[in-house]
């Protein structure tokens, strides 16, 4: 019996949604990092004061404000990463749904031509007895 392409189609179809789920995943987890990184470095702006004189909060400050800096260019690439990831997932969910779909259409017209050939038949055996009489 011969393979179905779409049939091998809808398993590459799946794998490659499998796949863009799981950078989707992964790239909510890193987003989720950088958030949490962020927050952490803007906390430790807020709750710092002066520890030990202005020289040494001075230099805090300066790798306290780098830092924060850091965390948020982290944050706008983690979330550009994570939409990215969902548009590729999206797009992949589109091609399983198209892929879906023609195989239903071609299924119907498989339905349709079995229906018109037994229809064929009975036309036939009709004519057939309509002869004989």
């Amino acid at each position: 019996m011969a393979r179905d392409p779409l049939a091998a189609l809808a398993r590459l179809r799946r794998l490659e949604s499998d796949e863009a789920r799981r950078a989707l995943g992964e790239a909510n987890t890193r987003l989720a990092a950088a958030e949490a990184r962020s927050a952490s470095a803007e906390a430790a702006l807020s709750a710092e004061g002066a520890p030990g004189g202005e020289g040494d909060y001075g230099r805090w400050l300066i790798r306290g404000l780098a830092e924060r800096d850091r965390a948020a260019r982290a944050v706008g690439f983690a979330v550009e990463s994570a939409e990215i990831a969902r548009q590729g997932l999206a797009e992949r969910r589109a091609a399983e749904r198209a892929l879906a779909q023609l195989r239903e259409v071609r299924a119907e017209i498989a339905r349709r031509k079995i229906l018109r050939q037994g229809q064929l038949l009975l036309d036939e055996v009709a004519a057939r007895l309509t002869l004989r009489e």
